[in-house]
Order: structure tokens, then sequence, then C-alpha cells
């Protein structure tokens, strides 16, 4: 029998009337548990230039309405107020379920909400993941590209997959529950499984590896089954680039003694920032490193695009006509075709990892701009 969300009957009366704009905040914070003003903000408003003061009315007004609890302030900057964590409070829940929106998370307590603002380390942690995740749908509504799943990390911890960690038998099983999962669909190639892991320079190098040999256990046992794919790309955010490096190298180190260094090529790391690279940089530049590589790549292929095909051919989206401060070019897609060349799929547990055999039709950065100019 399914769950049907818990609404208080005390806000049965609706003297807020809910328009458009109402309605988008109240979906995005559905579907991504917490947010702040500015992450709305970059959301739905990216071009606005008023320190999210539009939001925070629109926020504020959502909450006392009783729309959204908003939870505890974040830790004050050195310029400007503190901002306020919000999620979906009860008449929010109601107005979605009544327009046929299904909601993230049937299960609802005030009061474990606001326990859990208070623990600074899990508030600020499930932010930087939202923040990516905000990169990635304004990606979806900027570029040829959609995100037909998501998961957040409350919703993999409803049923997290136990797995024995690769390389140490010993070890007890462990539930591996990353930061977010999603796909993105770049038009003209397969859909993209992404298993976002956000550092913060807390996690020392046993924790780490161990994190790894787990990982890497998921990923050639039951995660194809689970999730429904065969390709896995964890997508590792760090805050600076010699933890990048660090990460980077821990994780070579732990694949070589568990005996499966041909799994490197699944771990991705950054240390960009994806509330200040725009999202198609964020995604399609060379800001990410494979394990142990030496070369940077992109994590995702820009779309296929026609190029010098006669006069009937589609031309190419303006949206790739942009400003690469980094060079790219045939290097940059060499590299990249060296990273898919060597990323195996992720197989079942009685099949050892592969490498794809996928058509890369795509033309390069160097003939984009060529065609443009």
């Amino acid at each position: 029998m399914e769950k049907r969300p818990h609404i208080n009957p005390r806000l049965s009366s609706d003297p807020l009337r809910i328009g458009e704009a109402d309605g988008a905040i109240l979906r995005a914070v559905n579907r991504l548990q917490y947010m702040t003003a500015a992450q709305v903000s970059r959301l739905l408003y990216p071009d606005a230039r008023d320190e999210n003061r539009y939001v925070q009315r629109r926020l504020r007004r959502l909450a006392e309405a009783g729309y959204l609890l908003r939870l505890r302030e974040l830790p004050s900057p050195r310029v400007g107020s503190a901002p306020h964590v919000f999620t979906l409070a009860d008449r929010g829940r109601q107005y979605l379920s009544g327009r046929g929106v299904g909601l993230a998370n049937m299960y609802y307590r005030p009061s474990e909400e606001r326990r859990k603002a208070q623990d600074n380390p899990f508030i600020e942690h499930a932010l930087a993941a939202v923040d990516v995740l905000v990169a990635a749908e304004r990606l979806c509504h900027e570029a040829y590209v959609s995100m037909p799943n998501l998961r957040t990390e409350r919703q993999l911890k409803r049923n997290p997959l136990r797995v024995q960690p690769v390389g140490r038998p010993d070890a007890p099983r462990t539930a591996v529950i990353p930061d977010a999962w999603f796909q993105l669909i770049v038009e003209g190639h397969p859909p993209a499984s992404i298993a976002l892991e956000l550092d913060r320079s807390t996690e020392h190098q046993k924790h780490w590896r161990r994190k790894v040999a787990s990982l890497a256990a998921w990923a050639i046992g039951p995660y194809q089954e689970a999730f429904e794919t065969d390709n896995l790309t964890v997508a590792v955010v760090t805050p600076t680039a010699a933890r990048r490096e660090q990460l980077s190298r821990w994780t070579c180190q732990e694949l070589e003694v568990a005996g499966h260094p041909d799994l490197a090529g699944i771990f991705l790391f950054t240390a960009a920032s994806p509330i200040t690279t725009p999202p198609k940089q964020f995604f399609f530049a060379p800001l990410w490193s494979p394990a142990g590589g030496t070369e940077p790549v992109s994590m995702l292929d820009a779309p296929s695009v026609v190029v010098n095909a006669g006069p009937d051919a589609s031309p190419s989206p303006q949206w790739l006509d942009i400003d690469l401060p980094w060079g790219g070019g045939v290097q940059q897609e060499e590299a990249r075709h060296d990273r898919q060349e060597n990323k195996p799929l992720v197989r079942g547990p009685s099949e050892a990892p592969a490498a794809p055999k996928r058509d890369r039709s795509y033309v390069t950065w160097e003939e984009v701009r060529q065609e443009a100019e």
C-alpha cells in the first residue's frame, strides 16, 4: 500500500496564491531537498544581479505561509547577513501532491529537519552537493542536455547497497551511499551515469582508501542491476588542486593494491567550483583529471553537431560557440578519447571489466570554431 504524504490538518486553508514563480521554487526544493536563496537564484534566475533579494522575499513569503520550512542560519559571512536554509514543509508538500508532482521524500518531521540542520558538517556537505546539482540542472536549460534520473543522498540512504570492499577480505561489508547519483543525456550520446563525491579535506588517507575500495566493489558488483545502467563516473569535487592530486594518488594506490587498476578510469577529480564556473565549462571543459592521469579531460562529450554536411544540414548550435580559455582543440579531444578507451564498462560480478566499444561521433572544438568562422 502506497504511503500518503503527511499533511498537517491545521494547514487546510490556502491564503497564499501560488504563482508560477512560487511553484518553480517549490518543485526545485522538492527535488534537491535543501536550498539557500543563492542556490535558488542561480538555478531559476541566473541573470539576476540583485544579490538574491528577489528570491529571499519569495522564500520568506513561502516560509511564513507554511509552504517551506526555514531552518537555521548558516555561519555569518564576512560581508552581509547569514543565509537561511529551506526545505519543503507541509503546505508545499500538499500543494505539489495535489498537482501530481511526486514527493522526493514521503517522510517529513519538522523537528527532525531542524535537528539535522544544527549539524554543521551535515548541512554544509549537503549544500555543497546541491551546488553541483544546480549546475547540472542549469546545464539542461542552457545546452542540449537532459537529466532523466536524480537520486539525492537522502534517497540513496533508503535502500543502500552493501558490498565487500575489493582487496579487503577481512573488512566488514559497507553501505555505499554517494552524495548524489544522476544521469545526464547529451544529444547524440548515451546516458552518462554520475556518482557524486564531495570532498571537504576532512577525510584522512585511511578513510578515503576504504571508500575507494567500497566504490570499486559497488561498481563491479550490484550497481549495474540496481541502477539499470552499464556505465559509471565517480565525480570527485575537491576544494583545492593540491587536494585533487592527493586524492587521485590515494585512489590509484588503493586500486593497485586491490588488483583493480583498470577501474582508475571511472574516477574523475576536479578543483573547479560549481558555483563560479559556468555550467557548460564545468561539464564540457577539460577541468577533470582521471585518477593517475596527467591530461585533464571533460566529464561529458559535447553534443554531436553536423559540420560541412551540405546546405541542408542543421547549423551548429550557437551555445557551442563559446570562449575556451583552456585552449581546447584536438589535444583535448585526444585526451578524452584516451580516457574513454581505457574506461571500463561497469559489469556484473561474474564479468571482468572490459573496454567499451562505443561510437564517438562528435566533432572537435577546433572544427566547431572553424565552422563558426
